[in-house]
Parts: structure tokens; C-alpha cells; sequence
């Protein structure tokens, strides 16, 4: 009867130390915002005694999944916040100081004064510095924003292997808890501190991407992507990404990859994706202001050899009249007309070309015209003779005699022209009032293409600060939330153990009593 007795006992006991164990862990992981409340489940079963069913861990999975759906999308926004805060940095109009305004300003400032005084040297350097500081402002910021791109290039490739990382642990878990699920089956199943390394898996991934999970009865999870591209089944597979030419690849093992770079839809890399977009659309603002400058801007010449159609077209094979063009032009070799195109207007550009170059007496002048394709986009005409006898006549006043100012490309190579000194010291005195009234155009386009640049900038970055703002406010909430859900309250801890303890005790003076009566028993033998 003792034997029976003490085994009933001794497993008591055992279950109410471990009991005490799990409430001591609480305790201690109280402060922890991760950790999940645990409670040992203690049932009797009439007369062998009492048992430990299992140590149940009072997880809500829905809000944990809402938390980290949340988290995901805090984590995007903070991030490409941040990114966006580095842009601002680099075009510090958005601050204080000299930034794109200031300098494309002083180009034009500098370029109408000499306008007004052609003759001034002093002027011309200020046209000339101002030009050069212009183009080299623009490279530099070019250079800037290339090597930011570096930079989240860079770290794209590597969330995409911590994301890799994590998603191989969540399913070296998952088969952990499959074996340690068969191991304490009979002691109450308790493997929780991997559904708490699982879940801080879980949370970290959740920043690095968005993902969805779903949990099966003993506790392993299959976690997905947007758009169902899976990550980690249940127990016997995981996928991986891949990070190539910025874009995102989900490797299906069977099929090859799948591009899902346009489905992510928040965390760390989708910000690192935004922003990489963020930065090129910003590139190309400051890129068109660079084309602009190099196909718009010209200065009037005296003795170039070269004629421009000051207002470029969109379209060479639309007829001039259509942009408001028109006029007769007039070849001259000193005082002698060598030919004529009348009324050009009727003419496209391609055709006003092979109209100059198809009449002898124009070409036997020396005279050439050539359609050119402008950076920006546009075309315009050139005209070219070296002898400085030569000059073009327009009654429309759409073409002069000039030289441009910037050379390139785009926002990569653009420079002053190398004879731009020379070409300074060379201007036509007639028509700089002109080219003033050229200019101002000019400016306002300039200015145009800056300001789309500053707007998309501050805008975007206000948009992002705003809806970080709110959705972190919605964070905060259902972290409290949660918290309160599976949460350590620390009395209910302290009155459980105390509870337990007492039992613990009352249970421990049994077995004295059974000792007493054992050695009374033997003593009466």
C-alpha cells in the first residue's frame, strides 16, 4: 500500500516542481514583449493520481499574424523614410545652404547680364564659371544618387539572404517540434521555448517581408509570400529568393525562378525596391534638367560657321507650321544669294534638310544642313560652312547663328563646350536681345524640370512620414493588444505560484506522515 502510495506521491510532487518551473519562467520573461504566457494543465485521474496533460501556451495566432502583417509594413515604411532622408541630404534646397535652384539661377542671371553687356569680360567669366559650376553640380549629384543606389543594392542582397537564413531555421524548427512533439507526448508536450525561437523567427522575417502563416495542431507553421509563393511548408520542404538585375526571384525548384518583385508588398526589401525606384525617378529629373540645358541653350555667334533652329521639335517628320515655324531662308556667300526655301513652314525637318541639301547652288556654296537629335528628345537643324563670307537669312526668326553652351549626353557627361571662351569673346552684338528673350524661356523650362524634381522629392518623403506616422500608431495598438492577450500579468503569476507551493507543500508533509507511520510500524514489529 505505501509502495503504491509514494509513487502517486513522487509524481505529484514532480509535476508541481515543474509547475512551479513554468510559473518561475513567466515571471522572469515578464518583460519580455515576445514571450507568450505559458500554464501547466494539471487533470486527476482517480486513484492514480494526478497528470500533466500539457503546458499550454496561450498564443492568439490571428493577432500575432495582424502584429506582424502590421510590423511588416512599419518596418517598410521607416526604411524607405530613412532612404528618402539620405535624398534630401544630397539636394540641400530641401535644407539650407546652395543646392540645384541656386545654381541654375546663377547660370541664367549670369547669361542675361551678358546679354544686356555683351562686351563685358567680366561678365563672360561669370557666364563661364557659373556654366561650369552648373554642369559639375549636376554630375556631382548624378554621382551621389549612383552611389546611394549602390548602397541599396548592396543591402538588397543581403536581406535576401538573412531572409534566406530565417526561412531555413523556421524549417529547421519545424521538424524540431515534430520530434520533440513525439517525445513529450506524455509530459506534457512541453517544447515551447522553440514556438518562442520560432516566433521571434517569425517577427524578424515579418520586417525583412511581408508573409502570411498558418499554424498546424502542434505548433509547426507553413509560411507564404504575397501572392501564395511559399517559403516554408509544414515539415518537409522551404524555398528560397534570389536577388538579380534589381529584381526579386522566388526559386520554385521544379519550374525555375518566378520574378515576384512587383507582389512583395512591404517590409525592409519592398522599401529597399521603392526606394531604388524612388532614387531613378529622381535621377531622371535631374537628368532632364542636364538634356535640356544641352539641346535648349545657345549663345548668338558673329563668325561660327554654324546656324540652329533655336526652338527644337518633337517630331521630324511633322511639318514645321504645325510648332508655329515658318519663314523663307536665304543663303548668302558675302553679298550674293545662292538660294532660297520658301515658306518652310510647309516643310517638315527632315524635309527642310533635304531640301538645303538637294539644291546645287546651296551646296556648291558650301552649305550643309544636318537634322540633329537632341539628349532631350527633340530635333532641331544645323547648319554648317566654313567660309565666314557665309550667312542664313530667316524672315521667320527661327534660325540664327550661334553656338550651344553645355555638350553631353546627359546628366553624366554633361560639361561646358571646350570653345566656350572662345565662342564668348565671339558674339553677335544684334541679337543678343533676342537671345535674351530666348533665355527667359529657357529659364522657366529649367526651372520646370527642378521643380518637378524638389515636388516629387518633399511630396513622397510627406506622404511616407505621414502614413509611417499613423501605421505606427496602429502598431503600437496592436502590440498592447496582444500583449494583453498573452501577456505576463505578474499577480496572477505570484498567486499561482503561491498556490502551487502550498499544494506543493501539503503534498511534501504527506510523505512525512507516511514516513512516521512507516517507523512507527516497524518500531511495534
Amino acid at each position: 500500500m505505501f509502495g503504491a502510495s509514494f509513487g502517486i506521491i513522487s509524481q505529484a510532487l514532480e509535476i508541481y516542481r515543474k509547475s512551479l518551473d513554468i510559473r518561475n519562467r513567466n515571471v522572469i520573461n515578464a518583460n519580455n514583449p515576445d514571450y507568450v504566457e505559458e500554464n501547466p494543465v494539471i487533470k486527476s485521474f482517480p486513484p492514480a493520481g494526478i497528470n500533466l496533460e500539457e503546458v499550454r501556451r496561450d498564443q492568439n495566432v490571428y493577432y500575432l499574424s495582424l502584429r506582424n502583417s502590421k510590423l511588416s509594413l512599419v518596418r517598410y515604411l521607416e526604411e524607405r523614410s530613412g532612404v528618402l532622408g539620405n535624398v534630401e541630404g544630397v539636394f540641400q534646397e530641401l535644407f539650407e545652404g546652395a543646392g540645384i535652384s541656386d545654381y541654375t539661377n546663377r547660370f541664367y542671371r549670369a547669361y542675361l547680364d551678358l546679354m544686356k553687356n555683351p562686351t563685358n569680360d567680366g561678365a563672360k567669366s561669370e557666364l563661364y564659371n557659373s556654366a561650369k559650376s552648373l554642369a559639375d553640380f549636376l554630375k556631382a549629384k548624378a554621382g551621389d544618387l549612383d552611389r546611394l543606389d549602390n548602397s541599396l543594392d548592396f543591402n538588397l542582397r543581403r536581406v535576401v539572404t538573412r531572409i534566406n537564413e530565417l526561412v531555413r531555421k523556421i524549417y529547421v524548427i519545424n521538424r524540431d517540434i515534430t520530434v520533440a512533439y513525439a517525445q513529450t507526448y506524455a509530459r506534457g508536450r512541453d517544447y515551447k521555448n522553440l514556438l518562442d525561437e520560432r516566433d521571434l523567427y517569425l517577427r524578424e522575417l515579418s520586417e525583412l517581408i511581408n508573409i502570411e502563416i498558418q499554424e498546424d495542431e502542434i505548433g509547426r507553421v507553413k509560411v507564404l509570400t504575397s501572392m501564395g509563393f511559399t517559403l516554408v511548408d509544414f515539415q518537409n520542404s522551404y524555398w528560397g529568393l534570389r536577388y538579380a538585375g534589381g529584381r526579386v526571384f522566388w526559386d520554385s525548384k521544379a519550374d525555375g525562378d518566378t520574378d515576384i518583385t512587383d507582389v512583395i508588398e512591404s517590409g525592409k526589401i519592398k522599401a529597399l525596391l521603392d526606394a531604388r525606384n524612388d532614387i531613378a525617378r529622381f535621377r531622371s529629373h535631374l537628368d532632364r534638367v542636364a538634356k535640356q540645358l544641352i539641346s535648349e541653350v545657345k549663345v548668338p555667334r558673329e563668325n561660327s560657321g554654324t546656324w540652329f533652329l533655336i526652338r527644337n521639335v518633337p517630331d521630324p517628320d511633322t511639318a514645321l507650321s504645325t510648332y508655329s515655324l515658318d519663314g523663307n531662308l536665304t543663303f548668302y556667300l558675302g553679298n550674293t544669294a545662292v538660294g532660297t526655301v520658301s515658306n518652310y513652314g510647309s516643310l517638315s525637318l527632315n524635309d527642310l534638310v533635304n531640301a538645303i541639301n538637294s539644291d546645287l547652288g546651296i551646296t556648291g556654296a558650301g552649305f550643309s544642313a544636318t537634322l540633329v537629335a537632341n539628349p532631350d528628345g527633340t530635333y532641331t537643324l544645323r547648319i554648317d560652312n566654313s567660309n565666314l563670307n557665309a550667312r542664313v537669312e530667316d524672315s521667320g526668326g527661327n534660325i540664327y547663328e550661334s553656338s550651344p553652351v553645355f555638350e553631353g549626353t546627359g546628366i553624366g557627361d554633361i560639361d561646358v563646350v571646350q570653345t566656350l571662351v572662345q565662342d564668348l569673346d565671339d558674339l553677335d552684338f544684334d541679337t543678343t536681345d533676342i537671345f535674351s528673350g530666348f533665355a527667359n524661356v529657357w529659364w522657366e523650362n529649367t526651372k520646370g524640370f527642378v521643380n518637378d524634381l524638389v515636388e516629387d522629392i518633399s511630396t513622397t518623403q510627406a506622404d511616407v512620414k505621414d502614413k509611417l506616422r499613423i501605421e505606427s500608431a496602429l502598431l503600437e495598438s496592436l502590440e498592447r493588444r496582444l500583449q494583453e492577450m498573452q501577456g505576463i500579468s505578474i499577480d496572477k503569476e505570484f498567486m499561482e505560484i503561491m498556490r502551487i507551493q502550498r499544494t506543493y507543500e501539503a503534498v511534501a508533509r504527506i510523505v512525512r506522515t507516511i514516513d512516521e507511520l512507516i517507523q512507527t510500524t516497524l518500531n511495534m514489529v
